[in-house]
């Protein structure tokens, strides 16, 4: 009888957008029979924190123009934004600039895995598994997946597609304050805008975008308090300004091989020039996206580990900004007295009768003072470092030595082709990861237009790796 040719199995552990597009890819790509099972257990379908949201004004940060799920269809999203009943009378040019909310391109994203499914071969087979993975043990040709059900899934390659970590726990001198209702310690859990006592000041710490997306969902109830937000540097987060104006003359001046301090001078001057014309420096830094995880691979750990002790908080508040209007909308909540911003930083939390009392200390002065509030919301960011990490399967591959700290300790060690370094130094050549767990190694890889190109190299990697078999 004839033999038939064994399926592919691959299983990707996590189904928000780098796991689900990773999946669309290699359901693209294959030119034999494949399996593909799709482990997720927390938030919606290739959604993921993001896009699972349905506030109208939680919108992206990328105009929809750039907001692409191919990339070799950098329209595709543009396209189905324009058939879409809210936009369709929009000028198509003017829509490209604008920032979409992100429940739209949630919906978009449930449309690309509709139509993937539907054109995917006939011998590919897709198995979306609502579960958690707590354990891989891996052998020779086969990896197991232990799920919290019991059920245990074999794979022939596994993709660690787990995306940001919930935010380290703030400082407290009493352990318990961590399971006060009223301390939110994942920001993105839905809950914290829930039973709010509105006439009651809430404090959050941190000041990124995910602090944005907090107020706006606050102060869209019935909430009449006063917010207030404490970080290091205030609020630095900054607005998109120009309309992505493209600079072309940095990018032509950067020669390898890549110095910080030369880099550094490179850049400052051209930032210079930029501020003669009265112009900001957002376009000068943004002209190195194409560039960027190029010579972040350049520099040496030194360099790195020197533009993370002194550089890192400039360049975050450069790159990572937010839609205008949103801005001013910020704006006009501190003019109205409803927000309160303090540069300083957090010296203990403490539980009331009354709800919660945290102890900051503000910058440039010596007396810390005390918020009495309802409730704290932990905005600080996700937290990189594996070896703490609170994801039962992460610890679970630490304590196997299968998983460990990039050098940097902001992701995971990898190779070059992404698979992971265990603590023996010694490559898993048959366990992958993508997203946010290569920052060590690529250091920007958090954003779509980032994440899209990694899916489709990781599913074209993988096949080919498997071909040659």
């Amino acid at each position: 009888m004839p033999q038939t040719n064994p399926s592919l199995q691959i299983a990707i552990i996590g189904a928000g957008f780098s796991g689900m597009m990773t999946a669309v890819q290699l359901m693209r790509k294959a030119t034999s029979p494949l399996t593909l099972y799709l482990i997720n257990d927390k938030y919606e379908f290739g959604k993921g924190p993001a896009y699972s949201t349905t506030h109208p004004k939680h919108i992206l940060n990328v105009p929809a123009a750039k907001m692409t799920a191919y990339p070799d269809q950098p329209n595709h999203f543009l396209d189905w934004a324009h058939r879409q009943e809210a936009y369709r009378d929009m000028d198509k040019e003017v829509l490209g600039k604008v920032f979409l909310p992100r429940r739209d391109f949630g919906r978009y994203l449930s449309e690309v895995w509709a139509e993937a499914l539907a054109g995917k071969r006939d011998d590919t087979t897709v198995h979306t598994i609502s579960d958690k993975a707590v354990d891989i043990t891996t052998a020779v040709g086969q990896n197991n997946i232990e799920l919290a059900s019991g059920q245990t899934i074999a794979a022939d390659y596994v993709i660690l597609a787990t995306g940001n970590e919930p935010p380290r726990n703030l400082p407290v001198s009493d352990l318990g304050l961590y399971d006060d209702p009223n301390y939110i310690g994942d920001p993105w859990n839905n809950k914290a805008a829930e039973n709010l006592d509105p006439d009651r000041d809430i404090l959050i710490i941190g000041n990124g975008l995910t602090m944005v997306d907090i107020v706006i969902g606050i102060m869209d109830t019935d909430f009449r308090g006063v917010i207030h937000t404490l970080s290091p540097d205030g609020l630095a987060i900054l607005p998109h300004r120009y309309g992505y104006i493209t600079y072309g003359r940095l990018a032509e001046e950067i020669k390898a091989p890549y110095k910080l301090n030369e880099l550094y001078s490179l850049i400052n001057k051209h930032i210079k020039t930029f501020k003669k014309s009265g112009l900001s420096p957002e376009p000068v830094i943004d002209s190195l996206r194409p560039l960027t995880q190029k010579i972040w691979q350049g520099l040496s750990l030194e360099d790195k580990q020197r533009f993370m002790k002194y550089l890192m908080p400039h360049w975050n508040k450069i790159r990572h900004r937010m839609p205008g209007h949103m801005y001013d909308y910020l704006m006009q909540q501190q003019i109205a007295g409803r927000m309160i911003i303090h540069r300083g930083r957090l010296l203990n939390m403490t539980q009331t009768a009354h709800g919660l009392s945290a102890e900051i200390l503000e910058t440039n002065t010596d007396t810390p003072i005390k918020l009495e509030v309802s409730r704290i919301i932990n905005c600080i960011g996700p937290n990189t470092y594996v070896s703490q990490s609170l994801n039962p399967l992460l610890q679970k591959l630490v304590s196997k030595g299968m998983l460990q700290a990039d050098p940097l300790r902001i992701g995971m060690q990898v190779t070059d082709h992404w698979t992971l370094v265990g603590a023996d130094s010694q490559e898993i050549p048959s366990l992958y990861t993508i997203g946010g767990n290569l920052r060590g190694l690529l250091w920007e890889t958090t954003a779509v237009p980032e994440l899209r190109g990694q899916a489709e190299k990781l599913a074209g990697e993988i096949l080919s790796k498997a071909a040659k078999v």
